[in-house]
């Protein structure tokens, strides 16, 4: 496991591609590294150099409801997308990447991080839909998570999420 590399590009956009059976989650993986939008992003591979799975991190603007806007900002990061190719899928591969993800995001400082995804799946790394469940998103919703890195951080769970424009939404 490794840094996503600028010489990944390519690569990165065929995993991705393939892992979801079609471009989107590839192009906003595109957009958010042209504007910046990328706090950590990671790979695996085999032994050959072949990527098999990936994962990214980006900066996520919370807003508490009742926060006062002088208060110190949350240090919140969305993960998306997780992408493994279909042929190396229930591995681990993925529950590899979150791990030391999160792993590194906790090390960096981050206070908070939000996913879209199955329930099931992420619960088990510690995402809580109920957590999320008071925040405004374009996606909120039983599918929208939380795990607080930093202890309580997220008060009362109250408050608005804004992701980077290349979500296309707020």
């Amino acid at each position: 496991m490794r840094r996503t590399e600028p010489a990944d590009a390519d690569a990165l956009a065929q995993l991705i591609t393939t892992a979801f059976g079609r471009p989107d989650e590839a192009d906003l993986v595109r957009k958010l590294a042209a504007a910046g939008d990328v706090s950590l992003s990671l790979v695996a591979e085999d032994g050959a150099g072949q990527l098999l799975g990936q994962i990214l991190f980006g900066p996520l603007d919370i807003r508490l409801d009742g926060r006062d806007d002088r208060d110190d900002p949350i240090r919140g990061r969305f993960l998306a997308p997780v992408a493994v190719l279909p042929d190396h899928r229930r591995l681990g591969i993925a529950s590899m990447l979150i791990r030391f993800g999160l792993s590194r995001l906790r090390a960096g400082g981050a206070e908070a991080v939000f996913v879209l995804g199955d329930p099931a799946f992420y619960t088990r790394f510690g995402f809580s839909a109920e957590r999320a469940a008071d925040f405004r998103c374009p996606w909120s919703g039983s599918h929208l998570m939380a795990l607080e890195l930093t202890p309580d951080i997220l008060g009362d769970g109250r408050g608005t999420l804004t992701y980077p424009p290349a979500f296309g939404g707020t």
